[in-house]
């Protein structure tokens, strides 16, 4: 169903008035893509899915146009009245952490003007990988730190949203520490090491442990940070004095 918007423009020389129509339908069109696709990748047929007479593409002098004059992400070839993407849709720099990311564009005609707006759904990839803030993490413990005791790790963060974003954490295999996943609101995770046997910096100082974070894409990707614990000394050892054994020489 149409609507028609009439705009009335004065004749300089005369007293009439000449109403401007111009062609308002509700024909709206949707598409769902993904991100990051290469210019001039076809999105959709928009003559066919709009019911657009092809042969009068040209004549009507269609075009793609924007809303607030934005960036034109996309194209429309006349020949076939397909719509075409002109200027990569990077999902990140469009709309961030946004669930839902949409780019408006509209499809222009002309005699008479007629217009549809194009609603582009930019889908997620799996186009970035988990990152660490610091390039290590420290920890110093003290060797009478008791078993279960909790120390939390930075987390991981993602640019990806979704099934994309970071969904788990792994601890290289250790003697003393094992990973406790948490989750913050908003379904974010990060980890806690937690002690699950004693320390004993006489028999280790210090201690290097590879944390992994891992995305839930395909092909699934992970970023790494290096654990560093230094074992701090305890008075736990009482002074021993060395024994010796004399003997004792009789004269006679």
């Amino acid at each position: 169903r149409a609507k028609w918007l009439l705009f009335p423009v004065t004749v300089q020389c005369g007293l009439a008035f000449v109403f401007l129509a111009v062609r308002l339908t509700n024909g709206d069109v949707s598409y769902s893509i993904p991100e990051e696709m290469k210019r001039g990748s076809v999105i959709g047929n928009i003559a066919k899915d709009l019911g657009l007479d092809l042969d009068r593409l040209s004549a009507r002098k269609a075009r793609i146009d924007t809303e607030d004059n934005g960036v034109k992400y996309c194209g429309l070839n006349l020949n076939t009245g397909d719509l075409l993407v002109q200027e990569m849709m990077d999902r990140e720099g469009l709309c961030a952490k946004k669930a839902s990311c949409v780019v408006k564009q509209e499809l222009v005609l002309e005699n008479p003007l007629e217009l549809h707006r194009i609603n582009i759904r930019v889908q997620d990839i799996n186009d970035n990988s988990p990152q660490f803030t610091a390039e290590m993490i420290r920890f110093e413990i003290s060797e009478l730190a008791v078993k279960g005791a909790r120390f939390p790790l930075d987390e991981a963060h993602d640019g990806d949203i979704g099934e994309n974003a970071v969904q788990s954490y792994s601890l290289q295999q250790n003697d003393h520490f094992k990973l406790n996943i948490q989750s913050k609101t908003g379904r974010q995770k990060y980890g806690e090491l937690v002690l699950d046997k004693e320390l004993d910096r006489e028999d280790n100082k210090e201690m290097m442990l590879l944390l992994t974070a891992l995305d839930g894409g395909s092909p699934q990707r992970s970023g790494t940070v290096v654990i560093h614990v230094t074992v701090l000394d305890a008075n736990d050892n009482a002074p021993v004095f060395s024994q010796s054994v004399y003997k004792a020489t009789n004269p006679c």
